[in-house]
């Protein structure tokens, strides 16, 4: 019997260009198709952000980055961004919490579903804990299955969730706190008894 292999659907063509995808470290001139990629997710609604974003506001996010504090983009073979992510300063007003980083990620329409999101966040990881970062925080909305469902893959668990903490539209929304311990360390303080 002949074996005939059916000609790749659309789906599974940009799926294999997912795959292909190469991560690599975001450059400036990435800036103007984040721009487009981040005002998606404030048009779904996904992003903390209600205002679409301009050029000079993701380029202001962009430069908050350095050696340490990581963005990534994945691109395509064509050299098209996909989507970004990013390791970001958690209340940099505090020395003490310079082992904490807060994750970002965001991706196109059409990229998602695809294995991106765990590539990105994969990366992400591995330089984090080259980096000494001890733990990585992240924030989401509970609505969004999406981003929980990934964040539940990579280990991070629910610290709580901030009642009426952010405004979308006019109305009041939760938003989910995670995170992930990257390494044990020393440990000195606990919850008080009191505090429970």
């Amino acid at each position: 019997m002949d074996i005939v292999e059916a000609a790749p659907s659309d789906e599974q063509r940009d799926m294999s260009s997912v795959e292909r995808a190469t991560i690599r470290r975001a450059t400036e001139a990435d800036v103007e198709t984040l721009v487009t990629i981040v005002n998606e997710a404030v048009a779904a609604r996904t992003a903390f952000d209600q205002e679409p974003q301009s050029h000079a506001d993701v380029l202001r996010w962009f430069h908050e980055h350095d050696g340490r504090y990581l963005m990534l983009v994945a691109i395509d073979e064509e050299g098209h961004v996909l989507g970004c992510a990013s390791l970001n300063r958690y209340h940099p007003q505090y020395d003490t919490g310079a082992g904490v980083a807060d994750v970002t990620l965001f991706l196109a329409l059409g990229a998602q579903r695809r294995g991106l999101g765990t590539r990105l966040l994969t990366e992400l990881e591995r330089h984090a804990r080259h980096h000494d970062f001890h733990k990585i925080v992240a924030r989401t909305f509970p609505a969004n299955r999406s981003s929980r469902r990934l964040l539940n893959k990579f280990g991070y668990r629910v610290v709580g969730v901030h009642r009426r903490d952010a405004v979308i539209d006019g109305d009041y929304v939760d938003v989910m706190l995670l995170e992930k311990l990257l390494s044990p360390g020393r440990y000195r303080v606990g919850i008080p008894s009191d505090a429970e």
